[in-house]
C-alpha cells in the first residue's frame, strides 16, 4: 500500500507529538518528522514529506515557505473567513478547520497529497466571497448564507458528484438537487460546475 509521509509542525510539545503518534497508526500514512515551527523544519534538511501538516498560530509566525514538492496543510483554523483566508495567503494547498476528526484530517492530507483542496462548505463558502470581493473591490460582497442542505449539496458538488449521484446520496429527487445547486450557485456568484471545480481544484505544482 501507497503510504503519504507527513511532517507535523506544531508550537506544542504533546500536541505535535501526540497527533503525530495518532497518525502514524494508519496504514495509509508515514510520519518522517516532528517540528515546533517551520523555521525548525527548513533547518533540520529534508525529511521527504509530501505534506506538511502545520498549525495555523505556527504557519503565521512563518518565516520560511515550505519547498517543493511538498504541500502545506494547515491546521486548527477557525471557521472564519478571516481564518481561512490567511491560509491561502500563507501559500496553503488546503485547510482543515478546528472541528474535524481524525478521519476527516487524513482525508484532507490524501487531498493535498494528490494536488487537490480538501472538500468544506465552510471553506468554500469563504474563499467564494473573497474571490468576489477581489473580483468588484467597488460593491460589498453579501455574505452567502447557505442552508444546511445547501452546505451539503455544495460539498459533494465540489467533489464532483453529478445531480443523480447527489440526489441518491442524500436521498431527494433529481429536481430537488437541481434547485439546491442552482440556488447554491446564486448564492455564491458562480455560473456552472467548471468554474467552481477550476478554482477549488487547481493543477498541482
Amino acid at each position: 500500500m501507497h503510504t503519504i509521509a507527513i511532517s507535523v509542525v506544531h508550537g506544542s510539545p504533546p500536541i505535535r507529538e501526540g497527533l503525530a503518534e495518532l497518525l502514524a497508526r494508519r496504514s495509509d500514512l508515514r510520519v518522517v518528522g516532528t517540528h515546533a515551527s517551520l523555521e525548525a523544519l527548513s533547518a533540520g534538511g529534508v525529511d521527504q514529506a509530501q505534506v506538511v501538516l502545520c498549525d495555523l498560530e505556527a504557519a503565521r509566525a512563518g518565516g520560511v515557505e515550505v519547498s517543493e514538492p511538498a504541500r502545506l496543510l494547515v491546521f486548527n483554523v477557525a471557521a472564519e473567513d478571516r481564518s481561512i483566508i490567511d491560509c491561502v495567503r500563507l501559500g496553503a494547498s488546503g485547510c482543515v478547520l478546528q472541528d474535524a476528526d481524525l478521519d476527516e484530517l487524513a482525508a484532507a492530507i490524501a487531498a493535498v497529497a494528490s494536488g487537490r483542496a480538501p472538500s468544506s462548505a465552510r471553506i468554500f463558502t469563504s474563499l467564494f466571497r473573497y474571490v468576489a470581493g477581489l473580483r468588484d473591490e467597488g460593491h460589498p460582497v453579501l455574505a452567502p448564507s447557505l442552508t444546511e442542505r445547501e452546505e451539503e449539496v455544495l460539498r459533494l458538488v465540489a467533489e464532483g458528484l453529478g445531480n443523480g449521484e447527489i440526489a441518491a446520496r442524500l436521498g431527494l429527487r433529481p429536481q430537488t438537487v437541481k434547485n439546491h445547486v442552482h440556488r447554491v450557485f446564486e448564492k455564491l456568484d458562480v455560473h456552472s460546475r467548471t468554474e467552481l471545480l477550476g478554482v477549488f481544484h487547481p493543477r498541482p505544482r
